[in-house]
């Protein structure tokens, strides 16, 4: 089962604060070696005491998963209130005050993902008092009818019989796999997203990694927008529109900060971008609904 990105450093970062509080041991318990400082020279194990408070075990486990200190704020604040900075730190090798952008987008993807789904599940609550449990069936024999000369009905095609039935006959478990598998997608696209970037500012940044950071650290700040957003629309019908008009705001100062270019430049060069991306978008998500359809 396909599982979303971030499950596995969710599970280490828990797993090691499951090891106990860091504390000073004479002899590593696992092995017997006297070289020992937080993690022990010879295996390798953690130097833990299990005897810890619920708050501690809940600082650590944090610590592990984001590395929840002075970074972290300042990685948000610099994301959120000045797009493109983070990366331009990033490329000037300005790295360790700031959390990693591989590690940011999984951990905010990982979030984003998780209360949506929370989110979708509370709209999913039938208040009509109406039966909907049979399954949704389509229609694709043009009414019904036998042929005229009494042969049986015409075949509606590979698609619709192989993916768009089988989905709209078990509406829920293609929800639950369509789900499952649009983190990936979505982190797939992102080498895309980069490669587009390194087109479009090839002058600027020769290299693809630099366009990579980019990418990575701009999904991160869409994720949060859009987390902001999910939740705000369950208050205002408008928060939907609001989020969208920012998450472009977001992108055109990221792209005049990081590459320093006009403002009629970058404006051109961020529509031919989402022109693009927007393709590919459309592909991935259509890959990833003959997917579902197959796989039901």
């Amino acid at each position: 089962m396909a599982k979303i990105p971030g499950e596995d450093v969710v599970i280490r970062s828990v797993e090691s604060a499951l090891e106990g509080k860091a504390t000073d041991v004479e002899y590593c318990p696992n092995c017997g070696s006297d070289q020992v400082d937080r993690y022990c020279a010879a295996c390798g194990q953690r130097a833990g005491d299990l005897h810890t408070t619920v708050g501690q075990f809940v600082r650590d486990a944090l610590d592990g998963l984001f590395s929840f200190d002075s970074r972290l704020w300042r990685t948000f604040i610099a994301l959120l209130w000045r797009p493109g900075f983070l990366t331009v730190e990033y490329w000037q090798g300005r790295r360790a005050s700031y959390v990693a952008p591989l590690r940011l987008y999984l951990f905010v993807s990982f979030f984003t993902f998780l209360l949506l789904a929370l989110v979708a599940q509370g709209d999913t609550v039938d208040t009509s008092g109406e039966d909907t449990s049979a399954p949704v069936r389509i229609s694709v024999s043009g009414g019904g009818q036998e042929e005229p000369d009494g042969s049986e009905e015409a075949d509606p095609g590979w698609f619709i019989r192989e993916v768009l039935m089988p989905i709209a006959e078990d509406p829920e478990r293609s929800d639950e796999l369509f789900g499952r598998r649009l983190p990936w997608m979505l982190f797939a696209l992102l080498p895309v997203f980069a490669a587009l970037l390194r087109l479009l500012y090839r002058r600027r940044q020769r290299f693809y990694v630099p366009h990579l950071v980019f990418a990575l650290h701009f999904q991160a700040v869409a994720f949060l927008l859009f987390l902001v957003g999910a939740v705000a629309s369950l208050f205002w019908v408008h928060a939907s529109g609001v989020t969208l008009l920012l998450t472009l705001l977001a992108l055109f100062l990221s792209l005049r900060r990081a590459y320093g270019e006009g403002v009629v430049k970058t404006v051109a060069k961020q529509a031919c971008l989402l022109f693009i991306h927007l393709i590919a978008v459309s592909i991935g998500m259509g890959v990833l609904l003959l997917m579902t359809g197959l796989a039901l």
